[in-house]
């Protein structure tokens, strides 16, 4: 299998072949023993084996050998017990506290809620322009934490009894009137986890959930992944760096958008379907949410592909340019059809995207809010996606996913050629505000191999070329 680091040298040169400057050195990377760019000082999945440089001194779950809870503390709102490490595991099951507030359901059977005749809220119904929508649900309370997505009712939780299968209710959250919440878990408490704990993971597209800990982790913690996310992959039955595909961003004044889900197929695109015999139903819910994720984001790159469409008119951009956008806008309304198709498959009911919010979406029409957006969107943003959709296609055992990575790894390629492309038209057309807005990029982003190894060398690579034309 290709290493992450040669994804990213190949990835690399592609867009600097796309810019006629693959002969230029692209400054910022070292050659390592074995031919692979350097920066990075481990790869997921060999030796950052989860467990492998735990120290004395720590608690562990389970067997001899799990990984480390170094100064474990129980925070009494939650249940759950931190570790210096920057995760927390699930001793045992939490009942959270009382009912108060909109959407408040009487207490039936011992708990409150359960038993309630109030329908329970399933996150398609949006409410971002009235919350006191979320008072027809069980406990409903409108989502509005600053996530991409737009606010949609859900309904908070007492016990796990309450939430669908595959999910497990965590208390400590006040924006739920129980002050509990439903989050994706495959295990209900350390008990459960021969190996390590019941422990917390993130996700990059989504908010994350818990999952035993397994001895073929390629991780426990984020700060051992160069992408920043250790996630659980439930096709591979255990945690792996980042293999997140989130497509290009609309940005609205900084701030991501996205689509509520809704319940209907307009958005299914027909062919094979993900196999599902092997899966458990928690299974199968978390890969609807992740799929459901990257469909509400792949949707949202349209918007941005249209808006690109209309800022390179606004400045006049040259035919090739404005060709490979309405082309990019076609690939990226394909990516969302199949990934509500993949969504649905695991589902087992159809859903796709609702209305999008674009209101202040064409506010930014100067050259340098234009390269900025281009910058963060398309050079950043979809690089990344090409990149993480690469090694997810690497990993995957089920054809069918395979294939639907590999089909957005190939086009956000593209479409990260396309940004480039555009960033270096736009030196030549206003130099100085161009470069000017290129550094500033480069300051401000986080750093990490692939920012090191791919996009800010590339982007030294136009600078560079500008000044020796």
């Amino acid at each position: 299998m290709i290493g992450t680091q040669n994804r990213r040298t190949a990835l690399r040169a592609s867009l600097l072949a796309s810019l006629g400057l693959l002969p230029l050195a692209c400054g910022g990377t070292s050659q390592g023993g074995n031919g692979e760019d350097g920066g990075s000082s481990s790869k997921a999945g060999s030796s950052n084996k989860a467990g492998s440089t735990h120290s004395a001194g720590t608690s562990s779950g389970g067997a001899t050998g799990g990984p480390a809870c170094t100064n474990p503390v129980l925070d009494a709102a939650t249940g759950l017990t931190n570790c210096d490490e920057g995760y927390s595991h699930r001793p045992e099951a939490s009942v959270c506290g009382a009912v108060t507030g909109v959407g408040a359901a009487p207490a039936q059977g011992g708990a409150a809620g359960i038993g309630a005749a109030l329908p329970r809220a399933d996150g398609s119904v949006p409410c971002a322009e009235d919350p006191t929508t979320c008072s027809a649900y069980q406990n409903g309370y409108c989502n509005n934490r600053g996530e991409l997505a737009a606010p949609t009712c859900l309904s908070g939780c007492v016990v796990d009894q309450e939430c669908s299968a595959g999910f497990i209710c965590v208390c400590g959250h006040d924006e739920s009137p129980t002050n509990g919440v439903c989050r994706p878990s495959s295990c209900l408490s350390d008990l459960e986890c021969p190996y390590g704990f019941c422990a917390t993971y993130s996700e990059v597209c989504g908010e994350g959930g818990f999952a035993c800990n397994s001895p073929e982790d390629d991780c426990t913690t984020n700060a051992e992944c160069p992408s920043g996310t250790c996630a659980y992959d439930s096709s591979l039955g255990h945690r792996a760096c980042n293999n997140a595909v989130c497509g290009r961003p609309f940005l609205v004044e900084a701030q991501a958008r996205l689509a509520p889900l809704v319940s209907g197929s307009a958005w299914l695109q027909a062919g094979a379907a993900p196999r599902l015999e092997h899966l458990t139903p928690a299974e199968r819910a978390e890969l609807a949410a992740h799929w459901s994720k990257l469909g509400q984001m792949e949707h949202a790159s349209i918007a941005a592909f249209a808006r690109f469409s209309l800022q390179l008119l606004s400045l006049g951009a040259p035919p090739e340019l404005v060709e490979a956008c309405t082309q990019a806008l076609a690939d990226e309304t394909a990516h969302t059809k199949l990934c509500f198709k993949l969504a649905s498959a695991y589902a087992g009911r159809a859903v796709g995207p609702g209305p999008l919010n674009v209101t202040g979406s064409l506010r930014a029409n100067s050259l340098e809010e234009i390269v900025d957006l281009v910058i963060a969107e398309g050079c950043f943003g979809e690089t990344s996606a090409a990149l993480d959709a690469q090694l997810a296609a690497d990993e995957a055992s089920d054809p069918v996913i395979r294939a639907a990575y590999a089909q957005i790894a190939s086009d956000e390629e593209r479409h990260a050629q396309l940004a480039f492309r555009f960033v270096r038209w736009a030196l030549q057309l206003d130099h100085s505000t161009t470069h000017a807005r290129i550094l500033a990029a480069l300051n401000q982003q986080s750093p990490s191999p692939a920012v090191d190894t791919v996009v800010a060398p590339c982007l030294k690579a136009l600078l560079a070329a500008e000044l020796a034309a």
